[in-house]
């Protein structure tokens, strides 16, 4: 997670952005361990595996609508339409992406096949994830962005206005001065 972070940070160039995608995965985990508690199988490594990979994923799929966002927003878009425009944009794409992986593990989650039953955690971790991570993303992350927007825009504000408080008292300071 420290790794995915950096590297989101590097691309939003901020390091609040990147908070709005994380939000997700450990919420994602909550679909992982009711997947895992209703099929009746235990985590094991193989599960964590399959962990990590839905975490890439759904950071994926929560880059793509942040990205969009601030391309809109570059582009002159405000906040509101950008956040509204960004995840009309993009359910597709993401909905894509988790279909396509979820229909691809199926057969692995069922474990049926050549594998059997050895990596049924991985599958069955992968598709609870994946469901409970692409619905929280779709939702949550541009909630959480607009939240950290905020968050951004008043400390600037409180900081310029320290700032422009402190040089207004500096200036007055010397005016009262003896030596002036």
């Amino acid at each position: 997670l420290i790794l995915i972070y950096l590297v989101m940070a590097a691309l939003f160039e901020s390091w609040l952005l990147p908070l709005s995608v994380l939000t997700t995965v450990p919420m994602a985990f909550c679909g992982v361990y009711w997947v895992m508690f209703l099929t009746g199988k235990q985590m094991d490594t193989i599960s964590l595996v399959g962990s990590i990979i839905m975490c890439g994923i759904i950071v994926n799929n929560g880059i793509v609508i942040i990205d969009h966002i601030n391309q809109l927003r570059r582009g002159g878009l405000g906040r509101a339409e950008a956040v509204l425009q960004g995840g009309h944009n993009r359910l597709r794409p993401v909905l894509m992406t988790t279909l396509t992986t979820v229909f691809c593990i199926l057969p692995l989650a069922v474990g049926r096949g050549a594998t059997g039953g050895a990596v049924t955690g991985l599958g069955r971790a992968l598709v609870g994830g994946l469901c409970a991570g692409t619905f929280l993303t779709l939702f949550v992350v541009p909630i959480v962005y607009t939240i950290i927007d905020d968050l951004q825009v008043w400390t600037r504000d409180f900081f310029g206005s320290m700032a422009a408080l402190g040089g207004a008292e500096q200036r007055a300071g010397t005016k009262d001065s003896p030596e002036s």
